[in-house]
């Protein structure tokens, strides 16, 4: 009884091309840009300054 060699010619799979990194801000505890900082670790006045200066310039949130 004979064995058959069966030879498969495998092509290395392509990959598909890393997602880009999202842009803007972030949108969601999910969004791996996300910090989370602790109450205690946050200054409430610099975050309302940052904000406000923000509006002013007319960039949205």
């Amino acid at each position: 009884m004979e064995h058959a060699v069966i030879q498969l010619a495998l092509e290395p799979r392509r990959r598909r091309p890393a997602p880009l990194p999202p842009t803007g801000p972030v949108s969601s505890l999910l969004d791996p840009r996300f910090k989370y900082q602790r109450a205690c670790e946050t200054d409430i006045r610099k975050t309302f300054q940052r904000v406000i200066a923000e509006q002013k310039k007319g960039q949205r949130l």
